[in-house]
């Protein structure tokens, strides 16, 4: 079909308890990584969401630190300071949240 796979651009990650094995690509063996970043999201392989949650909990708090000259601005309503809140802030950090787990049984702290 004339598609090309780069095995030092391809990384592999085995979901579960499936047995590690190792995939070649043209004479190049294709790594085998416990985690990675997709869209913003850190995918690991046991399904865990912790370092996801962290990660996006950093980057709201750097969205909402940013918007200091805003929440210090007299000349703007609360509704337009709430609704910037909710479309900058809140999508930053529920990006991604409906593949959470429904059960987190680790701490996290906030």
């Amino acid at each position: 079909m004339g598609l090309h796979v780069n095995a030092g651009k391809t990384k592999m990650m085995i979901m579960g308890n499936l047995p590690h094995g190792t995939v070649t690509v043209s004479g190049n063996t294709v790594e085998n990584v416990d985690e990675f970043c997709y869209l913003g999201s850190i995918k690991q392989d046991d399904s865990g969401c912790d370092k996801d949650i962290r990660a996006r909990l950093g980057k709201a708090n750097g969205v909402f630190g940013r918007l200091t000259k805003i929440w210090r601005d007299n000349g703007l309503s609360l509704d337009t300071k709430i609704r910037l809140y909710e479309a900058l802030v809140l999508s930053t950090l529920l990006y991604g949240a409906e593949t959470w787990p429904m059960s987190v049984t680790t701490n996290i702290c906030i």
